[in-house]
């Protein structure tokens, strides 16, 4: 039997992995208000917490591949180096940001999805 939840792409972190839907009654048993916290400011604390970080790691790598190219993007772009560096520096904390959300969102969508496929039963 398969589960909605678990169609999609292997790219996408925000769908749940093999592994999340054999561990359904584990990440129903978490507190989604915890996840979200500890995934928020303390992301290796959270990957213990839920016992999980493949989808983080993707989120991460997407990440690291957009500053790659913003990065380059903005290097070919400014016209010298004074340039740059503020415009580097706002990217960065942007990216960061942006990262730190969507990894806080993924984490509380995993208990989410977990209690929703275990109340589907």
């Amino acid at each position: 039997m398969e589960d909605n939840n678990s169609q999609g792409s292997f790219w996408n972190p925000f769908t749940p992995t093999a592994r999340d839907i054999k561990r359904t009654e584990v990440l129903a048993d978490k507190n989604p208000v915890i996840a979200g916290v500890l995934g928020l400011f303390l992301m290796p604390l959270a990957w213990i917490y839920l016992n999980r970080g493949v989808n983080n790691l993707k989120i991460l790598v997407y990440l690291m591949l957009a500053s790659v190219t913003l990065g380059f993007l903005i290097g070919v772009t400014s016209k010298s180096e004074a340039d740059v560096n503020p415009i580097a520096e706002k990217t960065s904390i942007i990216l960061g940001f942006a990262g730190s959300l969507a990894m806080t969102i993924e984490n509380i969508r995993s208990v989410t999805l977990a209690r929703e496929r275990l109340s589907s039963k």
